[in-house]
């Protein structure tokens, strides 16, 4: 079984129509950020453990959309990256990857102490979104990921079980290649090339916005960076 659909570049994935232009002030921590809003600043949630130090920082412009009944009232959507906005909320990773695979599929999915986020029978997927980029190369993760690590060990024994086991990553931006950051995770970096190896596939999907729609843009078919295989 063939676990992900076949779209059409220019594949309108989302759509936003109540976003709201913002000026980021400060980061509070890992989740909050200051931001000035017509003039007022406010409270924005920040749903993405990565450092994003390239998008969120004072000055720049976000896009946020008001959260009824959360803490802050805003989230933020898009954060304005040279010159095109990119999806920073990964609380939306699953909803666009939902675009992708086969209705088959089930999301959330517990598998021992950890949970996959699609399984369509013997076959496991779990999604991973990239915001970084430089010189047309994606790059993940940002900052240090344990649970990704994890996430690749246990795909890793599901694929030498001979179970199906998938990453799909979800690349915002206009890269051309991928490669993990042996830099910031050495381990992540590692057992990204060991699971490879032992059997786990890879799906690269790029994304970009126009300002109202998140359209699918294509795939990443290449790796850059050091060849351990």
């Amino acid at each position: 079984m063939e676990p992900f659909l076949t779209r059409s570049i220019g594949y309108k994935v989302m759509e936003f129509t109540d976003l709201l232009p913002c000026t980021v002030v400060e980061r509070v921590n890992r989740f909050l950020v200051n931001v000035k809003l017509n003039d007022k600043i406010v409270e924005a949630h920040l749903h993405d453990p990565g450092r994003l130090k390239e998008i969120i920082y004072t000055g720049n412009k976000v896009l946020v959309r008001r959260k009824s009944g959360k803490k802050t009232g805003y989230r933020i959507t898009f954060g304005l990256r040279e010159d095109q906005y990119i999806l920073i909320d990964s609380g939306l990773h699953s909803q666009i990857a939902s675009h992708f695979v086969s209705q088959e599929c089930k999301p959330e999915v517990k598998i021992d102490d950890r949970r996959l986020d699609f399984a369509c029978n013997d076959i496991f997927i779990e999604v991973k979104g990239c915001t970084l980029s430089i010189d047309g190369v994606a790059i993940f993760p940002d900052a240090p990921t344990l649970r990704g690590y994890e996430h690749l060990r246990l795909l890793e024994r599901l694929a030498q079980e001979g179970k199906g086991a998938y990453v799909l990553f979800l690349i915002f931006s206009d890269a051309t290649s991928f490669r993990p950051n042996s830099e910031t995770d050495p381990r992540f970096s590692d057992e990204f090339y060991k699971a490879l190896k032992n059997g786990v596939k890879f799906s690269f999907k790029r994304f970009s916005f126009d300002g109202k729609y998140l359209k699918y843009s294509g795939d990443i078919l290449t790796f850059d960076g050091d060849d351990k295989s």
